[in-house]
C-alpha cells in the first residue's frame, strides 16, 4: 500500500519533506551533484538510496521502494556480479561528480553537518537590497563585530585606506577569522596602520558572482590553514553558466538624507568545443555616497557652548579672544568676538561691529559636498567610493580524465572623503595690519584647500589575482587537484598630512596669510600651499603605502561518494603552501617644494611561509539500520592538521571533531571542539 508521511531527506542538503497520501515526493531544484537519500518512518526501516546523479536541467525519477517493517527479518535486494574489460578512459564526462577545476575545494557543508555551518544561499543575498558583501554580513552574523562600523561606513582617516575589518567572528579579532574564496585563503588588505596588514577586503567580491556564503562560527585550525580561533567564512562563487546576465540595485533612503548606492554588472558565460570549453566573464560597477552631518544632523544638535573663555572655538567662522583675556572693544567690554559671515579680513574694526561677546557657535560648511571634520556641515558618515571589479574563467577539458581551470580577478576602489579641514588656533600680533585690536589676539580658525580641488585625497585599493588548477578523475568518485594561487594588495594614496605649525603662524606673522576672513568663503594664500602645507609623501603624486603579495599551492584528494561499514562518506587528504610578502614602506611628508617635514619613518617589510598537512572525514557514526526507532542519525565530522611555519604563535598540531544526533521528531543535538598545540617555532 501507498506509504504517506514517509521523511524524505537529501542528505547533505537542506532538502526534507514528507511524502503525500500516494506515497510520492518531490525536489523541485536540486543543485547538479552526487548525492544520498534518506527515507524514515515509525515502525520501519530506514531506507537509504546512494549514488543519486543529478545533471543540470535533467529530471531523475527514481523507482518504487518498499520499505520493510522493524521487527521483520531483512529482505536483500539480488545483487548480481559482472565481470567487465578494462577500460582505456577511467570516466567519462557524464559519469563524474559535478565537481569544476575552478570551483570550491573544500568539501560540500550544509547546515545539517556535524559542525555548525551557517549557509547564505543567493536568493537571500539579493533580496537584501545591499550593494557590498561585508553589509550583507554585517547584518547576517551576529557573531561578528556589530558594534564597530566597517571602514565604508566610517568617515575617519584612520579607515580610509583599510579594507572591511570588522568581520570579527566571536569577538577574537579580525586576524582570527579566516576569509576564503572558494575554499582558497582571501589574502589579507591594508590597515589603517601604515606599513601593517588588516583583514581581508570581502567588497572585492562582486556580490553577482556570489553562490552562497558559508559560515562556521567555531575554532577550527584543522580545517583551515592560519589562526581561525573565531571562526571562518567561505564565499563560494556562481557555477558557469551559458547565458548572458545583467544586474542592477539601487538603494537609498526615502527621505531626510540622500546617501545612494549603485551597483551594475555583466555576466556572460559561453560553452565552446563540443561543451569541453567553459569560458565566463563578468564585470561589476558600485558606487556609494555618504549621509553628512548636513542631513543627520548628530553632532549639531548635541552642541554645547563654551565652558570658558579660554576655550578654543573652531567653527564655520573664526573666532578670536583676547591673548590676556582683556576686553577687546573698550572697558568693560567682552574678550571674545567672531568674524561675521561673508568677511573678507579687510573692514577693520568696523566688521565686527555688534559681534562683541558674539562666538560662532555653527558648524564650518566648505566649498564641496564632502568635508573630513567633525567640525563640518559637511562631514562625512563614510566615505564616498566607486569600484569596478573584473574577473574572467576558463574550464578546459583537456581529456576525460582532466579539467584544467583558470581564473583571473582585478578590482579598483577608488575613496574619496572630500576636504581635508585642518583646525588653527594662530596668535595676531598687536602690531599687524591686519589686526584691528590693538592688542595680541588668539584666532581659533578652520581652513581648507579649496585650489587643490575636493577630490585631491583620494585611495586607490587595487586586487589583482589569478589562480590556476589541474583537476584529475579517477574512477569511484575520487579527484585529485592541484592549484596555484597568486595575489597582490596595492594601497596607493594621494593626500594631505597636515599643516606646519611654526610656518602658519610665520605666515600670519608676516602678513602674508590674514585669519580675519570666512574661511568658509575665502581661501587662504598661494603661500599657504607653497610654505604651510605638509603633503603626503610629495605633492600631486601617488604614494604606495601598502604592496602585499601571496603565494598559495595545495595538493589534494577527495571523494565525496566513499562507501564506508557505516554508510557513504566524504574525505579530504592534502598539502598546502603558503608564502606571503610585506614590502618595506618609508612614512614621509613633504612640502610643495619638496622638502621633507619631519625625518623619514622606515618600515621594514615581512615575509611569512607556512606549510601544513591536513586531513577530514565526514560520514555517520553508526550505520542507520542498527538505530533505534528514536534515532534518525548519528553524524561526525573529524579534521586534523599539522602546521609548521615561521612565526612562532601557529598552532602546530589542531585536530576538530564535531557530532551531530537526529532524533524522531525532529529534534537534533551537535556539539564539537577544537584544540591545538603550540610548539615554539624559529621566528
Amino acid at each position: 500500500s501507498p506509504a504517506g508521511s514517509v521523511q524524505v531527506t537529501l542528505r547533505g542538503t537542506t532538502h526534507t519533506l514528507l511524502t503525500d497520501a500516494n506515497g510520492e515526493f518531490s525536489f523541485p531544484s536540486v543543485a547538479p551533484g552526487i548525492y544520498r537519500l534518506q527515507a524514515v518512518a515509525p515502525g520501519w526501516r530506514p531506507l537509504e538510496i546512494t549514488g543519486l546523479k543529478v545533471d543540470a536541467n535533467h529530471l531523475l525519477r527514481l523507482e518504487s521502494q518498499i520499505l520493510q517493517p522493524a521487527d521483520g527479518p531483512t529482505q536483500l535486494e539480488p545483487y548480481v556480479v559482472e565481470g567487465k574489460s578494462a577500460r582505456r578512459e577511467p570516466l567519462n564526462r557524464g559519469e563524474l561528480a559535478p565537481r569544476m577545476a575552478v570551483g570550491n575545494l573544500d568539501l560540500p557543508r550544509t547546515e545539517n553537518d556535524a559542525l555548525p555551518f551557517k549557509i547564505y544561499d543567493r536568493e537571500k543575498i539579493s533580496r537584501s537590497g545591499v550593494v557590498d558583501l561585508n553589509q550583507f554580513l554585517q547584518r547576517e552574523l551576529l557573531d561578528s563585530d556589530a558594534s564597530t562600523r566597517p571602514p565604508e561606513q566610517n568617515g575617519g582617516q584612520s579607515s580610509f585606506l583599510a579594507g572591511s575589518t570588522n568581520l570579527n567572528l566571536r569577538g577574537f579579532g579580525s586576524d582570527a577569522t579566516i576569509i576564503l574564496v572558494n575554499g582558497r585563503r582571501l589574502p589579507e588588505s591594508a590597515a589603517t596602520v601604515m606599513g601593517m596588514l588588516g583583514a581581508p577586503d570581502v567588497n572585492f567580491i562582486p556580490l553577482s558572482l556570489v553562490e552562497k556564503v558559508e559560515v562556521l562560527p567555531v575554532s577550527a585550525s584543522s580545517l583551515y590553514t592560519g589562526n581561525p580561533v573565531g571562526g571562518v567564512i567561505n564565499i563560494i562563487l556562481r557555477p558557469e553558466v551559458n547565458a548572458t546576465e545583467v544586474t542592477t540595485t539601487y538603494t537609498n533612503a526615502l527621505g531626510g538624507y540622500d546617501a545612494p548606492q549603485s551597483s551594475l554588472s555583466l555576466q556572460h558565460g559561453q560553452t565552446l568545443r563540443d561543451d569541453r570549453l567553459r569560458i565566463r566573464l563578468n564585470a561589476t560597477f558600485s558606487r556609494a555616497l555618504p549621509a553628512t552631518e548636513s542631513e543627520l544632523g548628530y553632532r549639531r544638535n548635541n552642541l554645547r557652548p563654551p565652558v570658558s573663555p579660554q576655550e578654543s572655538l573652531h567653527r564655520a567662522t573664526p573666532n578670536l579672544r583676547s591673548a590676556d583675556l582683556s576686553p577687546l572693544f573698550g572697558p568693560g567690554s567682552p574678550a571674545v568676538t567672531s568674524v561675521a559671515p561673508g568677511a573678507d579680513g579687510l573692514g577693520g574694526l568696523a566688521a565686527f561691529s555688534g559681534r562683541a561677546g558674539l562666538r560662532n557657535l555653527d558648524l564650518f560648511d566648505s566649498a564641496g559636498g564632502l568635508a573630513a571634520s567633525p567640525d563640518s556641515l559637511d562631514q562625512p558618515y563614510g566615505r564616498r567610493q566607486s569600484r569596478a571589479a573584473y574577473f574572467a574563467s576558463a574550464v578546459y577539458d583537456l581529456f576525460p580524465w582532466l579539467q584544467v581551470g583558470m581564473d583571473g580577478a582585478y578590482t579598483r576602489t577608488t575613496v574619496n572623503r572630500g576636504y581635508d579641514v585642518f583646525a588653527g588656533d594662530l596668535t595676531l600680533a598687536a602690531n599687524s595690519p591686519n589686526n584691528p585690536f590693538g592688542q595680541p589676539v588668539i584666532v581659533s580658525l578652520n581652513e581648507t584647500a579649496p585650489l587643490l580641488g575636493e577630490n585631491y585625497s583620494e585611495a586607490h585599493l587595487e586586487l589583482y589575482s589569478v589562480v590556476g588548477t589541474l583537476l584529475f578523475r579517477l574512477p569511484d568518485a575520487w579527484h585529485v587537484a592541484f592549484d596555484a594561487q597568486a595575489t597582490r594588495n596595492l594601497a596607493r594614496y594621494r593626500g594631505l598630512s597636515g599643516v606646519n605649525a611654526t610656518r602658519w603662524q610665520e605666515l600670519v606673522d608676516t602678513g602674508r596669510y590674514n585669519p580675519l576672513r570666512d574661511t568658509q568663503v575665502y581661501g587662504p594664500p598661494q603661500d599657504f600651499y607653497d610654505y604651510a602645507l605638509e603633503y603626503f609623501g610629495q605633492k600631486d603624486r601617488f604614494v604606495t603605502l601598502g604592496d602585499y603579495s601571496t603565494l598559495d599551492a595545495a595538493a589534494r584528494i577527495t571523494n565525496q561518494s566513499l562507501p564506508s561499514p557505516t554508510g557513504t562518506a566524504s574525505v579530504a587528504l592534502g598539502t598546502d603552501y603558503r608564502i606571503t610578502q610585506l614590502q618595506d614602506y618609508t612614512d614621509e611628508s613633504r612640502f610643495a617644494d619638496g622638502t621633507l617635514t619631519a625625518p623619514p619613518l622606515p618600515w621594514e617589510g615581512r615575509t611569512l611561509e607556512r606549510i601544513s598537512l591536513f586531513g577530514e572525514l565526514q560520514a555517520p557514526l553508526v550505520p542507520a539500520v542498527r538505530l533505534p526507532q528514536w534515532l534518525r542519525s548519528i553524524e561526525t565530522n573529524l579534521a586534523l592538521r599539522y602546521v609548521t611555519s615561521s612565526i612562532a604563535r601557529e598552532a602546530n598540531l589542531a585536530p576538530t571533531y564535531g557530532l551531530k544526533i537526529d532524533f524522531a521528531g525532529g529534534f537534533s543535538a551537535r556539539g564539537s571542539f577544537t584544540t591545538a598545540n603550540r610548539y615554539p617555532t624559529s621566528a
